[in-house]
């Protein structure tokens, strides 16, 4: 099993070396550095404010002594062509959370576009090492249950720092359950001729990879946030907040793809760097261009 496994693993890497194309120039959109906006330009309830900054304490230790130093070392041996390859694959496995918020918000047509991204880049892209639907015209659209809830109403709720998984609020952190029980990483295990304890370690296993390789992209991002922010918690709040507003903004609106950045708050927004689940392609892309290949 274990000899299976590790061949899948060399064919996987090969495939996605051989096949990734780099990123045309184009497709790589300047990001502002980002700027200090915090809790006080908007009021975020956040009534256990003493506990979840206990819980960012603490997410902020294990990030440090753990999280980044793995990170840092996965970034230094694993290729750029690889990490994209691998941050397309777990997109693209997002699907079923995002086809149940389509349905439960009524946008048929984006679920068919949704469902269209999902065959093209499982057969055309490898089993979704490559984003060839993006080429093709279809957008890849960012609204999970917490985003469906918020359509229909349901008020973001207390502001939550959660251990290890970072900052939500009660209405995300309810979605985040939803799309939990959707994620076909744990349906993987359930496929297989493993035992139980095994199946939860295989789970794990991918999640893992899954949290490293999206950390790895973030190591810059997050490096400047830290030396920019007065105060690091509230840097994070209000970029989370601002964030999920956006999102929740263009799917009431209907607005179609893009970044959600186009929907924060008037003024000088914060950059949703630390939270954009796009940011690893723009880093990446960012290394795969060539010197000569990079924009002015």
């Amino acid at each position: 099993m274990k000899t299976v496994l590790m061949r899948g693993v060399c064919v996987l890497v090969f495939l996605v070396l051989c096949v990734e194309r780099p990123a045309q120039a184009e497709d790589v959109q300047p990001r502002k550095a980002p700027t200090e906006n915090t809790a006080q330009e908007k009021q975020i309830y956040d009534p256990i404010q003493g506990i979840n900054r206990g819980i960012f304490w603490f997410n902020d230790k294990l990030d440090v002594y753990l999280a980044e130093p793995v990170a840092r070392g996965y970034d230094d041996v694993v290729p750029t062509r690889v990490q994209l390859g691998i941050d397309n694959f777990f997109k693209n496995l997002q699907f079923p959370a995002f086809f149940v918020s389509d349905l439960v918000q009524l946008k048929f047509k984006q679920a068919l576009s949704d469902t269209g991204r999902f065959l093209i880049n499982s057969t055309v892209g490898l089993g979704g090492l490559m984003d060839i639907a993006k080429d093709a015209g279809l957008e890849r659209h960012k609204e999970d249950f917490g985003v469906a809830l918020a359509y229909w109403g349901v008020p973001s709720g207390p502001y939550l720092m959660l251990p290890i998984l970072g900052p939500s609020n009660l209405r995300d952190a309810t979605g985040l359950l939803v799309d939990l029980v959707l994620d076909p990483v744990f349906w993987i295990a359930n496929w297989t001729d493993l035992k139980p304890g095994e199946e939860v370690a295989l789970a794990m296993g991918l999640k893992t990879i899954q949290f490293v390789n999206t950390r790895a992209g973030m190591l810059e991002a997050m490096e400047s946030a830290k030396e920019s922010s007065l105060d690091y918690y509230l840097f994070v709040q209000s970029a989370y907040d601002q964030y999920r507003e956006g999102i929740v903004r263009q799917a009431r609106s209907g607005k179609q793809g893009g970044d959600s950045r186009d929907s924060l708050s008037d003024g000088d927004p914060l950059d949703d760097d630390l939270l954009d689940d796009d940011l690893l392609d723009d880093e990446l892309t960012d290394d795969v261009l060539s010197p000569a290949e990079e924009s002015p």
